[in-house]
């Protein structure tokens, strides 16, 4: 019985193991405009089974992948190659068309594979030259040997950065090595930011140094048609541009950077957000304003890479020296708010510079429930800046009152204590130029014969209040209460019929409080 049980407990301790990734290598080549990019993935499979599927995204239109080698056995005996039918063709995710996605049928824990693809790039991406931001992982495993190069039409004076890499010359390109520990690898042709600035909005300029649409003038007027400051017209150009235009995902790399004529992004009622920060900076233009767009990214740029630079401010200036930035690709958020949980980079005329993430004051929360604790009747009063506007906007844009209601109820249940609101009420959404605020009122609790009892306060759960720095402020106003006593961090005021309290630091979590009602 002991030879038996052997065996099954190592093959038991194998298959908990996670998978490993013995060999991770990418190869690019250059070749008439055309990038040649070939990824190879050694690995064993774990307990985990991340090796059971892998997917690259694509887009049709400018790439093709190419499907090398996809094989898979038990370490030491012959391996076999997949199926046709594992390998198939799905819509992408992530800004890609397409994913071209590779299945390893019956793949079990401590099976080996082996898998390579060619990916063809013949886009504009590489007129000056090969560029890539590398990471050395697989489905977040770090592989125990990592090679990536670069060969054929490339410059001397290829640029890269990254921690724990090591640069090998070859005959014709570079080749970089690393261990486990390695961070990601940055490789550009682009000698500065300058440069890299040229390059992303050099299409967006070639449009905007065109005549303007009609269309285009006739949306300008409509921002001046109150005799408004520049500061004013400002504001109506982006609430303009929310009302009238969608939102498209821009595809990923440099096709990313490729923006239609004006007329035709007036004419499809939508567009990417370097689209809709060209339309904006046209608008600009048309109402006498200088303004130009700022590429901005939320990683930070180790070398003039063009990866990562997605979205696209806008910053105008008059004559009497005043500025101001703007997000036009911002859906539903404050006319002037640029939302920054961390540090914001921007290519501002070339010259790379950081912007802050939000302070405290630039997010901001009231919600002030008024609650009778004899009637059960309650009223709620939400206003907020910032990020807590931007939520409350896209989380009650286009909505009925009843479908309000029912949000609202459900937004109150996550708290701990649900409230049934009978009536609602909500700023425009879709009006940049007002802070959004909320009103609500409807039923907290049935009446209690009783003079003591125990409740829940309620609250709106905030998602992302743990995440979101801020000033947030609670308050609730106890009508028809004597006294209040709650073991939470509460600030307690009370008055001749009313108990108040108020909560500052936030609480996400369910707030009891033993109240005593009067008789």
């Amino acid at each position: 019985m002991r030879w038996i049980l052997i065996p099954i407990i190592i093959i038991s301790a194998v298959s908990a193991l996670p998978s490993t990734i013995s060999l991770y290598s990418v190869s690019m080549s250059l070749m008439d405009d055309t990038l040649y990019k070939t990824i190879e993935i050694c690995g064993i499979q774990g307990s985990d089974r991340l090796l059971s599927r892998i997917a690259h995204g694509f887009n049709p239109h400018i790439q093709s992948i190419e499907l090398e080698e996809a094989v898979f056995g038990f370490p030491g005996m012959e391996s076999g190659h997949i199926p046709e039918w594992a390998v198939d063709t799905l819509s992408g995710s992530g800004g890609w068309l397409l994913s071209h996605v590779v299945a390893f049928p019956a793949l079990r824990p401590g099976m080996e594979i082996s898998y390579r693809i060619l990916i063809r790039d013949w886009s504009k991406s590489w007129e000056e030259g090969p560029w890539a931001v590398l990471d050395p992982s697989v489905k977040g495993i770090f592989p125990d040997s990592c090679c990536f190069s670069v060969q054929g039409d490339i410059p001397d004076d290829l640029a890269w950065s990254g921690q724990d890499y090591t640069e090998i010359v070859l005959d014709d390109g570079f080749m970089y090595t690393c261990s486990d520990s390695a961070g990601k690898l940055w490789i550009t042709h682009f000698r500065s930011f300058e440069d890299l600035y040229a390059s992303i909005l050099f299409p967006v300029n070639d449009i905007l140094n065109r005549p303007h649409p009609p269309d285009l003038r006739e949306a300008a007027l409509q921002t001046t048609s109150a005799g408004a400051d520049e500061w004013s017209q400002v504001r109506r150009a982006r609430t303009l541009i929310c009302n009238s235009m969608g939102l498209r995902v821009s595809e990923r790399g440099v096709s990313g950077f490729e923006i239609r004529n004006l007329q035709e992004i007036l004419d499809s009622r939508d567009g990417t957000p370097i689209e809709l920060a060209a339309l904006f900076t046209a608008m600009c233009h048309e109402l006498g304003l200088q303004a130009y767009i700022l590429p901005a990214t939320e990683l930070k740029p180790l070398q003039p890479v063009p990866c990562g630079w997605t979205r696209y401010l806008v910053r105008t200036d008059t004559d009497d020296g005043r500025s101001w930035l703007v997000e036009p690709g911002a859906f539903l958020t404050p006319a002037f708010f640029i939302f920054k949980p961390e540090t914001l980079y921007v290519l501002d005329k070339g010259l790379l510079l950081t912007h802050a993430p939000n302070s405290g004051a630039e997010n901001s929360l009231t919600e002030e429930w008024s609650l009778n604790a004899g009637t059960g009747a309650f009223r709620l009063l939400i206003n907020c800046r910032g990020r807590f506007d931007m939520l409350l906007r896209r989380k009650f844009a286009g909505l009925t009152e009843d479908e309000m209601i029912l949000v609202l109820s459900e937004w109150s249940w996550k708290s701990g204590r649900s409230v049934v609101p009978d009536s609602i009420s909500i700023s425009d959404p879709f009006d940049l130029a007002q802070p959004a605020s909320l009103f609500a009122s409807g039923r907290w609790a049935a009446p209690t014969e009783n003079s003591e009892y125990c409740d829940i306060l309620p609250m709106v759960s905030w998602d992302e209040t743990e995440i979101i720095p801020g000033n947030l402020k609670r308050i609730w106003n106890l009508e028809g209460c004597v006294s209040a006593l709650s073991d939470s961090a509460l600030i307690l005021v009370k008055t001749e019929n009313t108990v108040t309290l108020t909560d500052t630091v936030g609480n996400t979590r369910r707030l009891p409080v033993l109240l005593e009602i009067e008789q």
